[in-house]
């Protein structure tokens, strides 16, 4: 089955957003058109996913650290 950023998304926890690989997080940002480097680390494009869409409200993700 294909990656699916807006199920991943309706659904997504800090655990969840842990566990994915790298080529679907930049398919994340690359599909909710959230900036980022592709040069940047697996970690802070992670950051940048989760303070965009707690900002827009569609989901919460506390800490990523967690």
């Amino acid at each position: 089955m294909p990656f699916n950023p807006d199920r991943v998304v309706a659904s997504l926890s800090t655990k969840e957003l842990n566990s994915l690989k790298k080529s679907e997080i930049v398919t994340i940002a690359k599909h909710f058109h959230i900036e980022f480097q592709s040069t940047m680390r697996k970690d802070d494009i992670k950051r940048v996913i989760a303070e965009h869409l707690f900002n827009e409200s569609f989901c919460l993700v506390p800490n990523l650290r967690q």
